[in-house]
């Protein structure tokens, strides 16, 4: 049985044809992915396979980076929040309390006051004429909708329910409501997950159609799925729905796809991408989960999955200088070396600017080129739109932009179109410093030259040593990230490791040393103080540019680094040998009045199902849990009867066997039976 497993990045789609029988990768390749038409990047991969193996294949899985890095560069659709009983007193209060779970927008917030069942005294529904007449103006300019409920479980979700099926009515976007998706009783968590979840909709949506059309044309009909975050898979079109499942979709996909070719029980995984590296813990072959559900960015989110440390670091992270140093910014940028090859007017463009300009400011040697079209979107100021306009000729330096907009760069309104995706910028890079040092022969380097030059006179150093700083840069904050994930793994539940304040000066500190110990050790023996940080583990390196960097900080980190065969294409290995896995959690609350258990209640469809004793909501409890992840295991294409196990632990004061009973909580999972 062959199967195709396909990764988009945010550099590079990657493809390989896998043999399940054989347990062999029988084709790979790469190419650009192309983020202004996705299938075209697709395509390219697919077209580097044996063509009469793919005609063969059974099955193709997807992995992708696109959620990720939406998550960690705040980019995604359009999206507005309508949050019902909510007391609209208080947003003003929390709103840096939003801001700390990665909801800074709180303008694009809608409440609707409203008291549920079961909690309060009076309750009342919310006025739903309004939000029928007002649908359209208070949620027209949007991509998308998320809906949360102040305390879902009392009527069952009633009121979420009810609001979507108006709103549904009423517009023609998507909309997700916090009941499809969250068990949570963080509401902080749920409102970020269930907004995450309305953003990136669009986003997976374009990307599940790109690889129809791709299929389409290449006559290829056979089923599709696509990894999330736990490192299980569901079918494409489930995806559309829950996008935030896929939030770590690639990071998953390279620890499956790592500890599967390094054949290591015990690893750190770390896959470097062109946007991010992203590093994972494989215990005795199991993928270490996260706690507390998954946090990424500025975004604290109810999402379950596998741990994982995700940096914004990689081949295009951007170059800059100030105040005489050399820095890499987290937000990803095309190599201008990359986008030199792609358009024939920006080399040229570049040596003009290098004549006119002796002395170039941070910003003169970047373009902006145009991904999306919104000549039809609302939404957008008509400075933003004439900015489009600009560039619908091709890339456009920074300092041009400014000439033909006639606005100095800081008011130039390019924030939120970067933020949407419109635009992106290209620059310098570590990419661009591969091809220098001859590393990387894919693309020509003149682009790069120009550019190195000039920022080597801002930063004081000679432009054939550049590429070397920039590697130094790299090893440092790889160095960081393996560092605290070390020590959180050694310290849990110490706040200090997660601390800036705390922990950067320790990883300096101990970077330096590290550099001593292993470059000079005659001085590090003399020196006074030591400080040791290492790991028993092996890091696995993939991903395409690790093999240049990871060696160097194992070495740092006293330990050995395993680059396997076929490192460069992980991800997309990853998303066909993962497994289809379905999982479902249920709550049944105990109820007491005047200090005496007088019952247990659960949410059920929209509904407060309640019962007198212990055994009888167990039982009732049991059948729910059970056609629920019955249903949840065909939404995840497992066929037939899949293997299910329950587990019932009951939440008591002291957690002991005759303690105070707060919760019967029941956990269902249902794995597909081996054919």
């Amino acid at each position: 049985m062959l199967g195709i497993g396909i990764d988009t990045g945010g550099t590079c789609t990657d493809a390989v044809i896998y043999d399940f029988n054989s347990g062999k990768i029988l084709g790979s390749g790469k190419a650009l992915t192309t983020k202004s038409n996705l299938e075209v990047g697709i395509a390219n991969a697919l077209d580097t396979l044996p063509q009469d193996l793919i005609r063969k294949a059974q099955s193709m899985a997807l992995s992708t980076t696109l959620a990720t890095n939406a998550c960690l560069e705040n980019k995604g659709g359009r999206a507005k929040m309508l949050l019902i009983g909510f007391p609209s007193e208080s947003m003003d209060h929390l709103r840096d309390t939003f801001a700390s779970y990665g909801m800074k927008n709180t303008a694009h917030f809608l409440v609707l006051d409203a008291k549920a069942e079961g909690i309060f005294s009076q309750p009342f529904d919310p006025d739903w004429e309004e939000l029928r007449k007002n649908a359209k103006a208070d949620f027209g300019d949007f991509d998308s909708v998320g809906i949360v409920q102040v305390y879902p479980k009392a009527n069952g979700g009633r009121f979420e329910l009810t609001a979507m099926k108006i709103l549904k009515e009423e517009l023609d976007i998507p909309i997700t409501i916090s009941y499809d998706i969250s068990n949570e009783v963080d509401f902080m968590k749920t409102c970020a997950g269930t907004l995450l979840n309305a953003m990136l909709i669009p986003l997976i949506s374009d990307f599940m159609k790109s690889i129809q059309k791709v299929c389409l044309e290449r006559g290829l009909k056979i089923p599709v799925s696509i990894i999330l975050s736990n490192g299980t898979m569901m079918p494409a079109e489930t995806a559309r729905q829950f996008p935030v499942q896929t939030i770590l979709c690639g990071p998953a996909a390279s620890v499956v796809g790592g500890s599967c070719l390094a054949e290591k029980d015990n690893g750190i995984i770390v896959d470097m991408g062109g946007t991010t590296t992203d590093i994972a813990i494989v215990q005795d072959q199991i993928p270490v989960t996260a706690n507390g559900g998954i946090k990424i960015g500025q975004w604290k989110t109810m999402v379950q999955g596998i741990f994982v440390e995700t940096v914004a670091l990689g081949g295009d992270s951007c170059v800059y200088f100030n105040d005489r140093r050399l820095w890499l910014d987290p937000v990803r940028v095309i190599p201008i070396s990359v986008l030199a090859s792609q358009y024939d007017s920006v080399l040229p463009a570049l040596e003009e600017l290098d004549d006119r300009k002796l002395f170039w400011a941070r910003g003169d040697c970047e373009f902006y080129v145009l991904v999306k079209d919104i000549r039809e979107k609302s939404g957008y100021s008509e400075r933003e739109k004439r900015i489009c306009e600009e560039l619908k000729g091709g890339p456009v330096t920074a300092a041009d932009l400014e000439e033909r907009m006639r606005l100095y760069r800081p008011y130039l309104p390019t924030d939120q179109l970067e933020s949407d995706g419109v635009i992106l910028r290209s620059g310098l890079t570590p990419t661009d410093m591969m091809i220098l040092k001859g590393d990387f022969s894919l693309y020509d380097g003149h682009a790069a030259r120009i550019l190195a030059r000039h920022v080597s006179m801002n930063v004081g150093c000679s432009p054939e040593d550049l590429p070397d700083l920039v590697y130094e840069l790299v090893y440092h904050k790889l160095y960081h990230a393996l560092g605290r994930v070390i020590l959180s793994r050694q310290f849990p539940g110490r706040d200090q490791m997660q601390n800036d304040s705390y922990i950067t000066p320790f990883l300096d500190a101990c970077y330096e040393q590290a550099k001593m110990r292993t470059d000079h050790p005659d001085k590090y023996r003399e020196a006074q103080g030591r400080l040791l940080l290492g790991s028993k583990l092996p890091l696995v390196g993939v991903g395409a540019p690790i093999h240049l960097f990871l060696p160097r900080v194992a070495v740092l980190l006293d330990t050995s680094a395993v680059i396997p065969e076929h490192a460069e294409v992980a991800n997309a290995l990853g998303a066909v040998v993962s497994k289809r896995k379905a999982y479902a959690e249920l709550k049944i609350q105990a109820i007491y009045e005047e200090n005496l258990l007088t019952g247990f209640a659960m949410p059920e469809e929209g509904r407060r199902v309640t019962f007198t004793d212990y055994d009888s909501a167990c039982a009732y409890g049991a059948k729910v849990i059970l056609a629920d992840v019955k249903k949840k295991a065909r939404l995840h294409g497992i066929k037939g009867e899949p293997r299910i196990d329950l587990k019932i632990e009951d939440n008591r004061i002291g957690h002991t066997d005759d303690g105070l009973i707060l919760e019967i909580i029941m956990s269902a999972s249902a794995t597909e039976e081996p054919v």
